[in-house]
């Protein structure tokens, strides 16, 4: 199909919290009304929102990769009058972040003009890479319950990870460099 325009029927989608697929082929269309149906029909959590915060004592800078669409203001964050996304049984989100270790060679950052950061005391104290927070409502509920996750540097390297990592890695990078 040649003027198919993803973005809008996205746009389209999240509006009416709703979900679209592009159907091409027979085993596209297996995929999706087959395999995929309980993720779309059965919602297990609403306007569900994820907040990830990085150690600035072992990041110096990081990027998301994605989700340019989908990013909320930090004050929405814990605003429950706020839409977000639904998950659907079986459903799974990744997000992958391009990160620069503050001890790496590439780490030149320059100090900020108008910004400082402001590191806790106990930033120093721990392995902690990264706080992640997510908050989601219960499909008839409309009070949100937070969830937190501390990750830790645990100096594992890329070739401990699991295939699908590292799959997904490749597949991001290979797509940043066209």
């Amino acid at each position: 199909m040649g003027n198919y325009k993803d973005n809008r029927l996205q746009e389209l989608a999240d509006r009416g919290n709703g979900n679209h697929a592009y159907i091409d082929n027979i085993m596209e269309a297996k995929k999706v009304l087959v395999n995929e149906i309980t993720s779309t029909l059965f919602t297990i959590a609403k306007d569900v929102k994820i907040q990830v915060e990085f150690n600035p004592e072992k990041v110096e800078s990081y990027r998301l990769i994605g989700y340019e669409n989908r990013k909320l203001d930090d004050k929405d964050f814990t605003d429950d009058t706020k839409d977000a996304g639904e998950i659907g049984a079986g459903h799974t989100v990744t997000a992958l972040y391009e990160i620069v270790p503050t001890n790496s060679a590439s780490s030149q950052t320059n100090d900020l003009k108008y910004q400082q950061t402001q590191i806790k005391n106990n930033a120093y104290n721990f392995d902690e890479i990264l706080t992640v927070k997510i908050r989601y409502k219960a499909p008839d509920g409309n009070k949100s319950k937070e969830i937190v996750s501390v990750l830790n540097d645990d100096k594992n390297s890329i070739d401990n990870s699991s295939n699908n990592l590292k799959f997904s890695s490749a597949v991001a990078e290979f797509a940043m460099l066209l």
